[in-house]
């Protein structure tokens, strides 16, 4: 699977920004989730340009989720952290990705391109609310 750091990292931060109701620093929310403070506070800008998490300036400044958990969901945020077109194979979905420039006769890309919709159906309902009750069972 090709999901990068980026993504793994933002869905830990984002788990525990749902514990918060006021706004969290970048220092704590690093110190919290054991991640460099410079990349998390890059990922931050990144959810917050894409309406994931409000940013608040100033002394009480921080991060907080912008929607509740239940309506954030997990494919939207891997499409916005991935920011390419195939999720997981990386020449799946998109023949211009073939690192070959033979998309037309490849003999694994229907197989690969077959198996991300499978993994695009499944995970295209779930939400950040889904992680956060499987991470208290």
């Amino acid at each position: 699977m090709l999901f990068t750091k980026s993504t793994v990292y933002t869905l830990h931060a984002l788990v525990v920004l749902s514990e918060f109701e006021k706004p969290v620093d970048v220092t704590k929310l690093s110190e919290i989730t054991e991640l460099p403070k410079a990349f998390l506070a890059k990922l931050l800008q990144t959810l917050s340009r894409h309406n994931f998490v409000k940013s608040f300036k100033g002394i009480n400044g921080g991060f907080l989720l912008a929607k509740e958990p239940k309506d954030i969901k997990i494919i939207d945020i891997f499409k916005t952290m991935e920011e390419k077109d195939s999720l997981i194979f990386y020449c799946s979905n998109d023949e211009s990705n073939c690192v070959r420039g033979r998309s037309s006769i490849c003999a694994i890309r229907p197989f690969f391109s077959y198996l991300e919709n499978e993994f695009l159906k499944i995970i295209e309902n779930y939400t950040l609310e889904d992680v956060i009750r499987m991470k208290n069972c």
